[in-house]
């Protein structure tokens, strides 16, 4: 078995064994199935034998944030590595989640794709690289509460670190993503009045004015969000309606009704707050009521420049490989928003098909695990050439 491979292996196979699930998000009530300690004392121990320095920032019991520092120079430039160590929970899967199988070329479980093989792959090249003195320096920056909304990327503290770049591990298939929509949840809400059932004409039905908006969000905001486009995204900005909730009882007329929302912004759209409430007061003066607007949360959008030194450096190494190089954007959200937002350039690439992730049998190809090994190495090498010294 290749090098790479046996090692990114070995260390997958212990971090599926970890049961790191994230099913309610930081501050939430109940009770919680698992948390990310585990996960940060295997690479802890693990990053620490290979020479790095290692914190952790905690965000609450049990949920740190994992940074890990190999410096060599002022000199030299840094590349991070950036993947999350929770994972989503583990209900309807049909396999045993926390059971590392081998098999017909892939290893099966929970984070197998989502993103342990990123983190396992990370970890083996930061072993190789180390070992052959590559001369840069290197982060390892492995993350809590991704699966809720990007919480735990959203509150790390760098302002310690340089960062000349970030690989974002995230199941690409090991192609080159440069951009990611921004992912917005927001409520839209419609007062009316209540009355008895047996007298609808004294009250103002909340769920009637919620169908006069959904009609209106379906032939006049949809198809405008769908023009708002960039040149990554060619199908522009999007929107679906996931839950509507209204009335407390069949015969009263209801006084409530909320509209929750997903929205998928381009990079483009840059104040997002704004964005949604310029949106609503069109919505409001349009329909003749007024429509509210809760924005419950935004994970921001990523876009790196195609010239940066990083995806250069990335896209001269797939060439090399014979594989794909051209730059991609994808809907989906991931720690890079939150990097980008405080100003460090990101691309993601990683190991696995989306289409697995979360699914009730996780995997991740054994080819895709050694690939994203060896590119991450050859990658950090090209960087060093090419990023510009500080």
């Amino acid at each position: 078995m290749d090098t790479h491979l046996a090692t990114s292996l070995a260390y997958l196979s212990d971090m599926i064994r970890i049961d790191s699930r994230n099913t309610l998000a930081l501050g939430a009530p109940g009770l919680r199935e698992a948390n990310e300690e585990d996960m940060a004392n295997y690479l802890s121990d693990k990053l620490s034998a290979l020479g790095f320095s290692v914190e952790r920032q905690y965000l609450a019991p049990k949920r740190p944030n994992l940074i890990a520092r190999h410096h060599i120079s002022d000199s030299l430039p840094t590349l991070a590595f950036n993947a999350h160590m929770d994972t989503v929970g583990s209900t309807g899967m049909t396999i045993d989640p926390f059971d590392p199988q081998i098999r017909d070329g892939r290893i099966y479980g929970r984070g197998s794709c989502d993103t342990k093989g990123s983190l396992a792959a990370m970890l083996s090249a930061c072993k190789t690289l180390v070992a052959a003195k590559t001369p840069i320096n290197l982060l390892y920056i492995a993350t809590c509460a991704e699966e809720t909304s990007c919480q735990g990327a959203a509150l790390l503290d760098l302002k310690g670190y340089t960062v000349d770049g970030v690989i974002v591990g995230e199941p690409t298939q090991n192609h080159l993503v440069v951009a990611h929509k921004c992912h917005a949840t927001i409520e839209l809400h419609c007062r009316g009045k209540a009355a008895h059932g047996s007298r609808p004409q004294l009250g103002d039905n909340a769920i009637y004015k919620a169908g006069r908006l959904l009609n209106y969000l379906e032939t006049v905001t949809i198809p405008e969000l769908a023009k708002i486009k960039d040149d990554v995204f060619h199908d522009g900005c999007t929107l679906s309606v996931g839950i509507i909730a209204g009335g407390v009882k069949n015969n009263i007329v209801p006084d409530f009704c909320r509209l929750v929302c997903d929205f998928r912004l381009v990079p483009g759209v840059t104040a997002p707050e704004e964005f949604f409430a310029d949106m609503v007061a069109r919505a409001s003066a349009a329909l003749g009521f007024t429509v509210e607007l809760q924005v419950v949360d935004i994970s921001p959008a990523m876009h790196t420049d195609a010239d940066h030194p990083l995806p250069l450096s990335i896209r001269a190494v797939l060439r090399r490989h014979g594989l794909d190089d051209m730059p991609s954007g994808v809907a989906y959200c991931t720690d890079g928003g939150q990097l980008s937002a405080m100003g460090f350039p990101c691309v993601v690439m990683g190991p696995g098909d989306i289409a697995v992730a979360h699914s009730a049998v996780e995997y991740l190809e054994l080819t895709q695990l050694q690939q994203a090994c060896e590119l991450y190495v050859d990658v950090a090498a090209e960087f060093a050439q090419r990023c510009p010294r500080p």
